[in-house]
């Protein structure tokens, strides 16, 4: 039958945005009834000159130089984070690199009216050449890069050309260029970072170049897809989406931004907007005519506004306040009545606000709003799971998220020294309801503000504002991480020339992020820095004489030399959106990266750590805070067992100073100090997610498993807790504290004291809980000497628990059990050698977490602290785990994250350790 080319091209223009898969680069071949069939093109190809001689491999998109020279087995050292490869292959990135593309296309797609290349990601610093023709450069690895390529595409032998320099000579040279007006510090990352120098001067991951907690991987590649795009005169890029709720209606204002073929082409199509529930029921329709007005660079924007009565929507709203509840917006463009272009969203309806009110008793508050309610933001701060991320998956991004909603958390804060993430990962945000503090990719530096680099970042602003702003989970957008605080505590010799350092940073986040951010998006809030004091800030000149101020904003705060497991160590502040501590990786991480007979790499002293050590003083500081509360343990750390001994405590000691910590700033929601300090409404600790095998402050392992802190998170961001602490009088007290006023339940306090060298408690004080507790209010308090006269304890040979139930349910622990400890574990003069055993493992059965859920029961004689249950080569996560064992017996499950066929084979898996093990 005869062709219908309109029908064909209406289709290509609605395919317009399509990206092209993982592993080629695919060319458009039309099919007899229309379909769009995609067929291999001849496939890409890495060509470089270098020393030893010139160099061809097969390469990918989306892909990096690195990824696939390991694919084609050119690297001869093993695989890429093997052992001291993140050095041993730095040559990858000091040498230029070139993709080469050979293909064909239908000759229909040649004279079509527009015909683009677009390249939705190139790292970083690059030319672009189409059959010898120079299309243009790009220079930022955040923006997306468009070429008109009509009158050069042919039928048969086109040959793309991505002309890659390195990111380490280009960045070098710039910075030499610099020099000739100012330094724009720092002049380098510190040697134990072991990396390369100047990031701040190339718009590309800045934590490729190295970090304190990742490896220096300074790749080149298209890391994001790449596409030919065709359409007549328009196609739809993006769709703004801001809600606003009245009394009795939801407004809805859209944005449509479109690329057009050509300046001045009327656009004489109609959109059409329906909005439909998750059952497909329509919730509301809009048929309009275009409307387009355009922005000059081929660009047009229209805007229109729906209303909907509120009674048919449900909000949106984070973890643990409500349901994420998500609506599909479909907007398309027709002309003549066939459809040009259809783009599909998910929204959802929900309002935010950051709060800062003035206090009576000084500075102001500092929280988000969402819909009208206040939240605390519980969680953690993101880095990118990958440096390389076009390995990252959605399934591997989903697992990450998904253990992020499973340890009761809301939030995650994007930090700025990684990437805007995959699309992806807002869209599972989204679906968990996980609020998304979004950081723009400035981080620890200075930056340049001539006029190349503003230009740069402008439009990487616009895209990326204009990419993520529908999305419901992004709550907050802030210009950079730590730039201010650097800045004023003259981290890198600013201070000789403050002003002209301070004239850059407002050019920069202020007259040029901020500026754009306003203009683009309206619907949320803005900080310049983080931390920052917020409106406090921008009042003092958008440089506060004290950044991380207590009375006003966010502040971050590290101390490796105080008592971590002591309250008192730490701040009150309005938000703590960075805080941390570093252990060891598993032996299972470790594994993956070692060589098993060389028993230097399985030492704590040996030279592997040393290397994947990138903070300074880290193991040192590690060995202080092991020491200062459990010992050191009895082995000798130098040797393999050592090690082992270390991984343990590092970890153990991690998650109790975090969650000593976390529950300190909880605490302090609704406690304001004498010296105005308090009204903490955010615990955000560093950091979610390892980007390698390596110290760190992460509570998830590179590749997905928990370590013991995001265990410890479940139970510390519980939506209902107690929190059992010594105050400074000479007491300890018991608080009960909730997200909401709902998540209260009526029920029994038990407060116990206990010997360690007993399983039964030695006392027991019970209180009634109600609906009239008080917020911030302790509902227990005793006097430790009372405590010691009443009981024979002492601090050396005693401590507390808690437990939380009902009565009249007989639900047992309707919140968390918890502790404290009296003194350091080197002090404790009774603890005995438990012996812990499991006695029984349960068959498989479905629960809400897992289809293959199998339940653990345990064993003690005496108490055994930070009892660490291990399933081995099995995937999955632990009810409890590191958990104080003060029962006669514990019955824990296991949630596997794959089928479990043989108990038999799992229970063979299982592995135990407790703290008498390593330290009597």
């Amino acid at each position: 039958m005869a062709t219908n080319w309109l029908a064909f091209w209406m289709l290509l223009l609605s395919w317009c945005c399509h990206l092209l898969p993982a592993d080629t680069f695919r060319a458009f071949v039309l099919a007899e009834n229309v379909r769009l069939d995609l067929t291999t093109a001849n496939g890409y190809q890495w060509q470089a000159s270098l020393p030893n001689g010139s160099l061809t491999v097969a390469g990918h998109v989306p892909g990096g130089i690195y990824t696939d020279l390991e694919r084609a087995g050119i690297l001869q050292d093993g695989p890429l984070l093997y052992r001291f490869n993140d050095g041993n292959y730095r040559w990858i990135a000091f040498n230029d690199w070139n993709y080469v593309l050979d293909f064909d296309v239908d000759p229909l797609l040649v004279n079509q009216p527009g015909v683009f290349l677009v390249l939705h990601g190139v790292d970083t610093v690059a030319q672009i050449r189409l059959n010898g023709f120079f299309l243009g450069e790009t220079d930022n690895m955040f923006v997306r890069y468009r070429f008109n390529v009509r009158n050069l595409l042919k039928a048969q032998g086109n040959q793309l050309r991505v002309e890659l320099r390195s990111p380490v000579t280009v960045s070098r040279n710039r910075y030499e260029e610099q020099l000739m007006d100012y330094i724009v510090p720092p002049r380098c990352v510190p040697p134990e970072y072991q990396g390369e120098c100047h990031a701040n001067f190339i718009r590309k991951m800045q934590a490729s170049f190295s970090w304190d907690w990742g490896p220096a991987f300074p790749s080149m590649g298209l890391w994001k897809a790449i596409s030919l795009e065709t359409y007549e005169t328009l196609t739809l890029r993006d769709v703004y989406v801001a809600t606003s709720l009245n009394d009795t209606d939801w407004q809805v204002d859209l944005r449509l931004y479109c690329e057009t073929i050509d300046i001045g082409v009327s656009h004489t199509g109609t959109w059409t907007v329906r909005l439909v529930d998750n059952n497909d029921v329509l919730i509301r329709e809009m048929v309009a005519d275009s409307l387009l007005t355009g922005n000059g660079d081929r660009e047009a924007t229209a805007q229109y506004q729906l209303k909907i009565a509120a009674a048919q929507i449900e909000p949106w709203m984070p973890n643990g306040y409500g349901n994420p509840t998500l609506y599909n917006l479909s907007v398309s463009y027709a002309v003549n009545d066939k459809v040009a272009v259809t783009k599909e969203i998910r929204i959802g309806f929900r309002t935010v606000a950051l709060v800062e009110d003035d206090l009576q008793t000084g500075g102001r508050t500092f929280y988000l709003q969402v819909n009208d309610e206040p939240i605390f933001l519980k969680g953690s701060n993101w880095i990118p799971a990958d440096v390389l991320p076009e390995v990252v998956t959605s399934e591997y991004l989903r697992d990450l998220l998904t253990s992020c909603v499973d340890a009761n958390m809301n939030s995650l804060r994007v930090w700025g020294g990684g990437i805007y993430e995959q699309d992806e990962f807002y869209q599972i945000a989204d679906e968990l309801g996980i609020l998304i503090w979004q950081d723009f990719m400035f981080a620890c530096s200075m930056y340049p503000t001539t006029s190349w680099f503003l230009e740069s970042v402008s439009v990487e602003v616009v895209q990326q504002v204009r990419r993520l702003q529908y999305h419901p989970s992004v709550v907050l957008w802030a210009g950079n991480n730590e730039n201010e605080a650097a800045l004023r505590g003259n981290w890198y010799g600013t201070i000789v020339n403050f002003d002209l350092y301070r004239q850059d940073y407002i050019i920069l986040y202020v007259d040029t992020i901020r500026e754009i951010v306003r203009r683009e998006d309206p619907s949320r809030p803005f900080v310049v820095s983080s931390p920052s004091n917020g409106k406090a800030s921008e009042e003092e000149g958008h440089i506060a004489r004290d950044p991380y101020s207590e009375l006003y904003g966010d502040v971050h705060h590290y101390n490796y030399y105080v008592n971590a497991w002591n309250a008192s160590s730490y701040p009150k502040p309005r938000m703590s959106t960075e805080y941390g501590f570093q252990a060891l990786p598993s032996v299972h991480s470790w594994a993956a990266v070692t060589d098993p007979s060389n028993d230097n790499d399985w030492s704590f002293n040996g030279a592997l750590l040393s290397n994947r050590q990138h903070h300074p003083l880290g193991n040192f500081e590690m060995e202080l805070q092991v020491s200062s509360r459990f010992g050191l343990p009895k082995s000798n750390l130098s040797t393999r067992t050592g090690l082992l001994d270390m991984m343990y405590l590092t970890q153990m000691h991690q998650a109790q100073a975090i969650k000593t910590q976390t529950q300190h700033y909880r605490r302090h929601r609704y406690q304001l100090a004498d010296d105005g300090a308090g009204l903490t409404m955010a615990a955000l600790y560093w950091q979610l997610n390892d980007i390698w095998q390596a110290p760190s402050w992460a509570s998830i392992e590179y590749g997905g498993r928990w370590k013991p802190l995001h265990h410890f998170a479940v139970d510390f961001f519980a939506p209902l807790l107690v929190i059992l602490t010594e105050l400074g009088d000479g007491t300890v007290a018991a608080f009960i504290h909730f997200d909401r006023r709902q998540d209260l339940v009526v029920g029994i306090l038990n407060i116990l004291i206990r010997s360690w060298d007993r399983l039964d408690p030695l006392a027991t004080f019970s209180s009634p809980i109600n609906q009239d507790v008080l917020p911030g209010e302790p509902v227990w308090v005793r006097s430790l000497t009372e405590l010691f006269n009443e009981t024979d304890c002492t601090r050396e040979s005693c401590f507390i628990t808690s437990s939380f139930s009902d009565p009249t349910t007989g639900q047992e622990n309707i919140a968390p059990p918890n502790y404290v400890f009296l003194t350091s574990f080197p002090n404790i003069a009774n603890m005995q050698m438990a012996n812990v055993q499991i006695v029984d493992v349960g068959t498989v059965y479905a629960t809400e977490k897992s289809e293959w859920t199998v339940n653990v029961t345990l064993v003690t004689d005496y108490v055994a602290a930070f009892v660490w249950i291990d399933a081995g080569r099995i995937a999955g996560t632990f009810s409890t785990n590191g958990f104080l064992f003060c029962e006669h017996f514990k019955t824990i499950k296991f949630y596997s994250k794959t089928e479990i066929i043989d108990t038999e084979e799992f229970k063979n898996e299982l592995t135990l350790i407790h703290l008498s093990q390593i330290i009597l």
